[in-house]
Order: C-alpha cells, then sequence, then structure tokens
C-alpha cells in the first residue's frame, strides 16, 4: 500500500547528518551535573583496575578522538564523492566515541547514579542492536562510490534511529522507555520466533514424508522376503505333485504324503491371503496375490479328493502369479530406494542447525528481558536440545526419531509464542493508561497549535491576496509551523501502532496527517486562501473529535476482577467499542466529503491532473484503511459485549 506523505518531515538533508555529535554531549550531560564531572567519572572508570571484559575490549579500541584526529591527517578531499564521505566518516569516528562514551559513564555511574546508569546502557544496547555504526560505514561507502540514492535511504534510516537514541537519553520517564524497549524486543522476539516456528514445521514434515518413504521401503522389502518365501513353498508344492501324479493307484505312503501335501499347500495359501490383506491395508489389493491364493484353493480341493495330476496346473499358475507380485515388489523397492536417494540428508541436517542457530539468538534476546522471559528461556533451551537431538538423528539417517525430535521442538516453540505473547500483553495494559495521556495530550497541544496557524492563515491570506510581500512570507514560515504540527502527530502515531492502543486510532491519524500535510504544501506554497482556512478548521474539527473518542477510551484492556476471571467488563467494553465506531465514523465521513470534493473538481476538468489523480490513489488507500480497521474492530472486539 502507498505510504502517506506526512512521512516527509523525518527526511533531513544529509548535511544535517554531523548535528549527531551533539548526542555525544547529551550523553555525558545526564545527570551529572557539568561536563567536567562527566569526564572525572569517565576517567575513573578507565583508571578502575578490575576491567570488565567490554572495558577491555573498549579500552584496546581507538577512541572517537583518536580515529578523528586520524581523519584529521589525511589528504584534504577534493572532488564531491570525497566530501561526502569525509563528512560521514566523521560522523561514524564521533558515534564510535559516543559509545564508548556511554558504556565508561555507565560504569562509573551504577553507584552514584544507577537510573542514569540504566539509561546509559539501554541507549549504548539499543545503538549496537540497530547497527548504527555499521550502517554509518555502510553509508560512508556509498558515498564514495556516489551512490547518493542508497546513501539517502540509509542516511534516512540513520536519522530515525538517531532521533530514537536521542529521545531515549532524554526521556525524563525512563520506566516508561524501557518498557517499550522491552516491547520491542518481545516484537522481535516473536518475529523471529514465527520464522524459527515455519521452518521447524517445514523441516518436520520432510522429516515425516522421509520417514514414511522409509517405512514403506522396510514394508516393501519384508513383502519380498514373504513372497520369495512362498515362491519356495510353492515350487516345492509343485515338485512333489509332479512325483505324486505319475503312479496309475497311490500306494499307503504316497496317500499320507498327497494328504501331507494339501495340509501344507494350504497353509502356502493361508500365508499368501494373510500377504494379500496386509498389502490391502497400505494400498490397493494386489491382483496377483489374489490370483495365487485362489488358484492355491483349487489345488488343495483336488489335493483333498487324491488327485494330485488335476493339481498341477492351478498350482502352476499360482506359482506364476507370486512370481509376478515379487518382480512388482522389485520395481517398487527400486523407484523407492531411487526417491530415497535423492532425500538428502546432509542438507536436511544442515537446515536444522541454520534454524537452531537462529532458535540460539532469539534466545539470547529473550535472555536479555531478565525476569519477563524466565518461562520463555526455558523453552527455548528445551528446543534447542531437540534440535540437537534431531540433527543426531538425521546425520544417522534415522528420519523418523529426527521427526519425533522436530515436533518435540516445534511444541516447545510454539509454548514459547504462547508466553512472549502473554507477556506482550501485560506489557502493553501496563503502558495503556500513560499512552492515553500522551496521546490526549498530545492531540490537545496539536489542536492548540493548529488553531493559532489556523488564525494566523486567516489574517495574512487576505493581506497576501494584495500583494503584501511580507504576509507571503509570514505565510511560507507557517508551513514550517504545520510541518511541526504533523512531527508532533507522527511520534504519536508511532507511539500507538508499537502499544496497540485502539483499532481505529491509527487510521485516523493517518488520515489528519495527511490532510495537514496538504495544508503544509499550500501553506509552503504562499497559499493563504479562503479554502487552506476551511481545510484548517476541518482539521481543528477532526482533531476535537479525536480528542472527544480519546476520552471515552478506557485505558486498560479489563476491569482487575473480571480480568482475573478472564471475563471482560462489558461497560468498559462497550465504551471501548463506541470510541473505536466514532473514529470510524470520523474517517467515513472525511472520505465522504473528500469523494465528493475531488469528484466535482474531476467534473470540473476535462482532463484528469496528475495531482487530482494523485489524491484520489491516497483517498483509495484511505478507504482501505477504513475498511481494514472496520474488519479488525468486527473480529476482535465482537465477542467481547456478547
Amino acid at each position: 500500500m502507498k505510504r502517506s506523505r506526512w512521512i516527509r518531515w523525518a527526511k533531513t538533508p544529509a548535511t544535517a547528518l554531523p548535528g549527531v555529535v551533539l548526542l555525544g554531549v547529551i550523553a555525558a550531560a545526564l545527570g551529572i551535573g557539568s561536563a567536567a564531572r562527566a569526564e572525572e567519572a569517565a576517567e575513573a572508570a578507565k583508571a578502575s583496575p578490575a576491567k570488565t571484559a567490554p572495558q577491555a575490549k573498549a579500552a584496546d579500541e581507538p577512541s572517537g578522538e583518536q580515529a578523528a584526529a586520524k581523519i584529521g591527517a589525511k589528504k584534504d578531499p577534493t572532488t564531491p564523492a570525497e566530501v561526502l564521505s569525509f563528512r560521514q566518516e566523521k560522523v561514524a569516528a564521533e558515534m564510535t566515541e559516543l559509545e564508548q562514551r556511554m558504556f565508561r559513564l555507565s560504569e562509573a555511574l551504577k553507584a552514584m547514579e544507577p537510573e542514569n546508569s540504566s539509561r546509559l546502557m539501554l541507549g549504548l544496547k539499543f545503538a549496537r542492536d540497530e547497527l548504527i555504526l555499521h550502517q554509518m560505514k555502510e553509508a560512508q561507502q556509498m558515498l564514495g562510490k556516489m551512490s547518493l540514492e542508497q546513501a539517502s535511504v540509509e542516511e534516512q534510516q540513520l536519522l530515525s534511529k538517531l532521533q530514537r537514541l536521542h529521545d531515549l537519553l532524554l526521556s525524563t520517564d525512563l520506566d516508561f522507555q524501557m518498557q517499550l524497549e522491552r516491547l520491542r524486543q518481545i516484537r522481535e522476539a516473536l518475529r523471529r520466533l514465527e520464522k524459527a516456528i515455519a521452518e521447524e514445521d517445514r523441516e518436520r514434515k520432510l522429516s515425516q514424508k522421509t520417514a514414511d518413504k522409509q517405512q514403506e521401503l522396510e514394508g516393501l522389502r519384508k513383502q519380498r522376503a514373504t513372497l520369495e518365501e512362498l515362491i519356495a513353498r510353492q515350487q516345492g508344492h509343485i515338485e512333489q505333485s509332479g512325483k505324486l501324479a505319475d503312479p496309475e493307484t497311490l500306494a499307503e505312503e504316497e496317500q499320507q504324503a498327497l494328504e501331507q501335501l494339501a495340509k501344507d499347500q494350504e497353509a502356502t495359501r493361508v500365508l499368501s491371503k494373510a500377504l494379500a490383506a496386509e498389502k490391502a491395508q497400505g494400498a490397493e489389493p494386489s491382483p496377483n496375490l489374489a490370483e495365487a491364493t485362489n488358484k492355491m484353493g483349487e489345488a488343495v480341493k483336488s489335493l483333498e479328493k487324491q488327485e494330485p495330476k488335476p493339481a498341477l496346473p492351478p498350482q502352476k499358475e499360482a506359482l506364476a502369479a507370486l512370481e509376478k507380485e515379487r518382480d512388482a515388489a522389485k520395481q517398487a523397492i527400486a523407484a523407492l530406494e531411487k526417491k530415497l536417494a535423492q532425500a538428502n540428508f546432509s542438507d536436511m541436517r544442515r537446515d536444522q542447525a541454520q534454524n537452531r542457530q537462529l532458535n540460539e539468538g532469539i534466545t539470547q534476546l529473550v535472555r536479555d528481558l531478565g525476569e519477563t522471559g524466565a518461562g520463555a528461556l526455558g523453552e527455548l533451551l528445551r528446543a534447542d536440545g531437540s534440535m540437537s537431538a534431531a540433527e543426531g538423528k538425521l546425520g544417522q539417517q534415522l528420519a523418523d526419531a529426527a521427526g519425533m525430535q522436530q515436533q518435540q521442538a516445534l511444541d516447545s516453540l510454539n509454548y514459547t509464542k504462547e508466553l512472549l505473547e502473554e507477556e506482550a500483553e501485560k506489557l502493553l495494559e501496563q503502558l495503556r493508561a500513560e499512552v492515553k495521556r500522551r496521546v490526549l495530550e498530545g492531540i490537545g497541544r496539536m489542536l492548540e497549535k493548529q488553531i493559532a496557524v489556523r488564525e494566523s492563515t486567516e489574517l495574512l491570506g487576505p493581506k497576501a491576496a494584495d500583494g503584501s510581500r511580507q504576509a507571503l512570507k509570514s505565510i511560507v514560515s507557517l508551513g514550517k509551523a504545520e510541518e511541526r504540527i504533523v512531527e508532533i502527530g507522527a511520534e504519536l502515531l508511532t507511539l500507538v501502532e508499537e502499544t496497540e492502543f485502539g483499532i481505529a486510532l491509527p487510521a485516523a491519524l493517518v488520515v489528519v496527517l495527511d490532510e495537514m500535510s496538504e495544508v503544509q504544501l499550500s501553506l509552503e506554497g504562499g497559499d493563504g486562501s479562503k479554502e487552506v482556512v476551511a481545510a484548517e478548521r476541518q482539521i481543528e474539527a477532526d482533531l476535537e473529535a479525536l480528542l472527544e473518542a480519546m476520552k471515552q477510551m478506557p485505558s486498560s484492556q479489563f476491569s482487575n476482577q473480571r480480568a482475573q476471571r478472564g471475563q471482560p467488563d462489558r461497560r468498559r467494553e462497550l465504551n471501548r467499542l463506541a470510541a473505536e465506531l466514532k473514529l470510524i465514523r470520523l474517517l467515513q465521513q472525511r472520505t465522504n466529503r473528500q469523494t465528493t470534493d475531488f469528484d466535482g473538481r474531476r467534473a470540473e476538468s476535462k482532463t484528469l491532473s496528475a495531482r487530482l489523480r494523485e489524491r484520489i490513489e491516497t483517498l483509495a488507500d484511505q478507504q482501505d484503511h477504513i475498511r481494514e480497521a472496520m474488519q479488525r474492530l468486527a473480529e476482535e472486539r465482537s465477542d467481547d459485549v456478547q
């Protein structure tokens, strides 16, 4: 789906990147009181005789200042590519220094100011998990090659990550930020877990399929062995019948031998019938075995009548049928052996090893959650053990045993997913009250600033229309003020999406931000007309409607007593549903107004302008947002109010 245009606020020019060095000053000054005290703490950390492994590693690495000195000693850049690459290299050196300072200060402040120490370590972990320094170096290489488009994408991502790092280091509510960070970690673990579960299930099915083929092959080999035995017995019966068929009269011993032959032939018939029944259970009935059984029955009747000569033809026909069945079994065995040869156990073992490594990464991620992930950690370790056992069984080409181990691993992974989803829901429940407060506060600020922009537009618009250059310049500056409102809204949108606060709220914010972006473009173009003022008034009305709906939105999912019984509070959920429906109604009304407006513009113009076409496409996306929100509301909230 096409992304909304308001995202432009995050696209800062690449030349702004050197400003991130201020983060080092921010990190050093946090909670310490003065830069001098920060440097003293850092020096104390360096001088400590008991260095941890990370400290020793940090001490061995060149500092950002040393790296910057090396950069300064290089030949002055001349070409545009060298200039851009040089600037990016300086930023990377400053980022290295920032990471080292955050670590040293965190170690020095553990005893004096544990909260700030935790803040710095959280910032350091974020910087390393997001590979900020690595991404800076990649951007430097792209700039050196003048791959400006690729470098621009990397820099936009870097700016977003650096802004989050900046907000984290300056946050006055560390608990809230740490809870958000834990939520992000859990979701990242769940994302990887989904991949691991899907892969383990694929491998289990492949092992089971291979095991079924192995079992089928083993069964065919047993059937062939049984057929060889039946053929040998039948050949013996035919040979004996031939000897007894020559005399015109049978002596007493020959009569006894004939009686025994009849019994032996019957026993062979019973075995043949049993084999036919066994084969019919796993596949289609065998016509060869059925024919052999019938012919043996005819031979038995003749032998019981003391008539060995008439017994010979059906006995030979039974033998021929058995031989046909044996040949068919040989062909089936050869075909199955060929299929099994294509089952590459070394590849299966390699895939299992790779999935185990993925599981190890998830395990480390969950281990970092501490007590939050304690239950899930045990299941992940069990899954690791089962995967290792499956690797061993695949190495021995024991597909059935490997499949059993993979099933155990799959069960552990699925249970881990349930535990992590429960932990995520607990965190969300803890965050919702604070999120509601922040959203209400943020929308209130947006409304206040929007009113100020609208009042200024009303005042300046007529003057600009009369040709006042000063008024026109002031209207253009209002575009920057509108952009700042969009930034507030974008931050709120990120927050509600991360915390899943509401179903329709994200879509409502996107719609309002889209309209703000349109107003921003108009103001930046010096347009202060009545149409722009009307759009600003509509934004104010939408923000007021958002505020009203948000006030009705419950802060938590369940009331305490009913939550313990696993039952939602009916009144609370009705309020939530009413608030969500108000937001959806707001969205649909705005979409309907815009549809009518665009249809009128299209009717007035003979050709559809590119600008109007883009607006209509955005409107289609907007309607899709509303549909998705309504569908989610029906799926997730309908049962809560039954």
